[in-house]
């Protein structure tokens, strides 16, 4: 009787330690799923960062553009 009462007592172990590491194990998934959205958005931004350095880029070839042109107006105005 004893050792049916031991083997029971396992197995309910056994339950409640199998119901424990699904609940760990989907608390797992549901991190991944949210360092995956992290790494998404990072990237994202990463591109916009990538884009305004374009555009700043370009503006700045812009600028010099326009302060040649006044040079070249101040040296020989018309």
């Amino acid at each position: 009787m004893e050792q049916q009462n031991n083997l029971l007592q396992a197995q309910q172990n056994v339950q409640k330690a199998h119901q424990q590491l699904q609940m760990k194990n989907q608390q797992l998934l549901q991190a991944q799923q949210l360092v995956q959205t992290e790494i998404h958005q990072l990237k994202q931004a990463q591109q916009q960062v990538a884009k305004a350095q374009q555009d700043v880029q370009i503006a700045q070839q812009k600028l010099q553009e326009a302060q040649a042109a006044a040079m070249i107006y101040q040296n020989h105005p018309q």
